[in-house]
């Protein structure tokens, strides 16, 4: 199935970008859109400690009211008319999401450019907006899984890389003084209309979406956007750090190294595909079949690519472990990264996890929310729609002296990084 012939790309004069897939949806429209920024832009415009949060909460307040309508308002106008809206930050964009009836789709838009062009960010609606957020970071502090997410992040990439994660404690800092004033000054320069990438999936015309786009967007601000330069983040040293969470059942376990590379070097379909082979979620990948099935060792253990958005990423095997089992299943990951390094993949696999890549990207496409994902975020990566189609075509195209090249290259186990989060002390990760 090929997936390019479906979707329409229509750049607009003013900059913009939009990617329509007229597609059977019971007369439902699914709109993804987004805009530069998220906390790359944060980086540059704020003076706080932890960019992400700021990020974070300009995205979601921007429902919290208008100069048109108050937050109730908009919840009943979004009931009226069946849809949903949610604004969200990304590392390196504010996006925005719904789905609607198609008839009302032009409802929906409107009140994006409304809530884009005209919010209000309440005091009051800020103050317990803030709350919940202390509630959500204390929640944080205590996550195993979160903690070692944030500290990995932070041993592989430094300063403005848009990988690295704020700790919970700068979160914590800037989610108390962030105020109205910080949101009204970042969002006045936080709109680059010209940044704009829109996907729109549905019972919905191309024509139709084209002159709504330009309806509602064309006049929004252009202003000059810098975000945080960064620089490529090269394989470094292998460092080990230890998150003591006391009363935890479990421990996180995480062991990555950055790659240095985007998703346009020729070795990254070859490294997706190897990461697959060896921790695909599900039973059927090696660390899965083997260290939890077979030895019973972990709740659940997988390796995968992360981060490759708009910036170079990193290799990550993650797992979750009974305290009395982690120094066993850790021995566990290490032997299966070695082995898969040292002996390979084998034909079977290789054919059998292509397939399988294959299948899950069409299944990836099946309705209309998931078209206008894709196609979303191939626009933000600024890639054409054909990219759908021809990154699982390489991935078929492989052949095993390809991926066991690739995970000969990156799998390096001097050069991968530990951290661990729970009950766990940094001499657990030095025996």
């Amino acid at each position: 199935m090929k997936f390019a012939s479906k979707i329409k790309s229509h750049t607009y004069r003013w900059g913009g970008t939009l990617l329509t897939a007229p597609f059977p949806a019971h007369g439902e429209v699914s709109i993804i859109g987004s805009f530069a920024g998220g906390a790359q832009l944060a980086r540059v415009l704020s003076k706080h400690v932890s960019a992400d949060v700021v990020a974070d909460v300009h995205a979601g307040m921007l429902l919290e009211g208008s100069a048109k309508r108050s937050k109730n308002d908009i919840k009943i106008f979004l009931d009226s008319i069946g849809a949903s809206l949610t604004f969200s930050a990304d590392k390196d964009r504010l996006v925005f999401s719904g789905r609607v009836r198609s008839v009302s789709a032009d409802k929906l838009l409107a009140l994006i450019e409304e809530v884009l062009t005209k919010p209000t960010f309440p005091a009051e609606e800020l103050t317990v907006f803030k709350k919940r957020l202390a509630t959500e970071f204390s929640l944080e502090d205590q996550n195993p899984h979160a903690q070692a997410t944030i500290s990995l992040s932070q041993i592989l990439f430094d300063g403005t890389h848009p990988n690295r994660q704020d700790s919970t404690a700068d979160s914590k800092i800037t989610a108390q003084k962030i105020s109205r004033t910080d949101l009204v000054k970042y969002h006045e320069q936080c709109i680059d209309v010209r940044s704009l990438r829109i996907a729109i999936a549905g019972s919905i015309s191309e024509k139709i979406a084209k002159a709504l786009v330009q309806k509602y967007f064309a006049n929004l601000p252009v202003t000059d956007l810098k975000t945080a330069p960064f620089e490529i983040a090269a394989p470094k040293t292998a460092r080990q750090v230890a998150t003591p969470i006391a009363d935890k059942a479990s421990i996180d376990y995480m062991i990555g190294v950055a790659t240095g590379i985007t998703k346009d070097h020729r070795d990254y379909p070859a490294l997706v595909l190897g990461l697959q082979v060896l921790g695909i979620p599900g039973f059927t990948g090696r660390l899965m079949s083997t260290v939890r099935e077979i030895e019973g060792l972990t709740y659940g253990v997988y390796a995968y690519p992360a981060g490759f958005s708009n910036s170079d990423g990193y290799c990550v095997i993650s797992a979750t472990f009974a305290p009395e089992l982690f120094a066993k299943g850790r021995a566990a990951i290490e032997r299966e990264v070695r082995l898969i390094v040292e002996k390979g993949i084998t034909k079977e696999e290789l054919k059998r996890n292509a397939n399988m890549y294959a299948a899950r990207t069409r299944i990836a496409c099946a309705n209309s929310s998931d078209l206008a994902r894709a196609a979303h975020v191939i626009a933000s990566e600024n890639r054409k729609p054909t990219y759908l189609d021809e990154f699982p075509e390489r991935i078929l195209k492989l052949t095993t002296k390809e991926v066991n090249a690739a995970l000969r290259k990156y799998l390096v186990l001097d050069m991968m990084s530990e951290v661990a989060a729970g009950p766990v002390t940094a001499e657990d990760l030095l025996k």
